[in-house]
């Protein structure tokens, strides 16, 4: 994708502002073609299931971009809380690459941020590429890199295995 919002920039933007700024991607496979995969994290439902800690998901609105707001269930070490997470998909290239915004707002700080996801077809499934830019400001701020790093490892983890159930459960229900 080189035209809309990723054209000329190498990655997602920063926001501006004061706090702890966090940047990350990787790589995994699912066992999905790229349309499936795109039907999946396009549908409330699937996607739902595949968020750890939703308590709630709705899409917000009802045209374009796509846009959807949940309650979630977010610890970090001592700090837990239910965080009003927010996700608009700025901009949507059917089955191979999406641009998100969003955010967090909840009892310990509040972060916003941009995010490229990439579906690429390989043998066995997609390779979902991602990479992201977000600013946490607020209590859970303070705690530091490391532990802000390894805990977003750990929900991207937790996030991706629930896809799998997700995407094993259609499954059982089509055959």
């Amino acid at each position: 994708m080189t035209s809309g919002l990723r054209a000329g920039r190498d990655g997602p933007t920063m926001p501006e502002g004061k706090g702890y700024q966090m940047r990350g991607e990787g790589a995994t496979v699912v066992s999905v073609s790229p349309e499936d995969l795109w039907a999946i994290v396009t549908d409330e439902r699937r996607l739902a299931a595949a968020i750890p800690g939703a308590d709630t998901l709705h899409r917000v609105g009802e045209g374009m971009p796509r846009a959807y707001a949940a309650d979630v269930g977010i610890g970090v070490g001592p700090v837990k809380g239910t965080y009003h997470v927010t996700a608009e998909f700025a901009e949507e290239e059917p089955p191979a690459a999406l641009v998100l915004f969003g955010g967090a707002k909840g009892p310990f700080g509040h972060s916003s941020g941009e995010g490229w996801v990439d579906f690429r077809s390989v043998d066995g499934g997609t390779e979902v590429v991602y990479s992201y830019a977000i600013l946490i400001s607020g209590t859970v701020a303070r705690l530091g890199g490391r532990l802000l790093d390894a805990a977003a490892n750990k929900l991207i983890a937790k996030f991706f295995a629930r896809l799998a159930k997700a995407i094993e459960a259609d499954r059982v229900v089509a055959r």
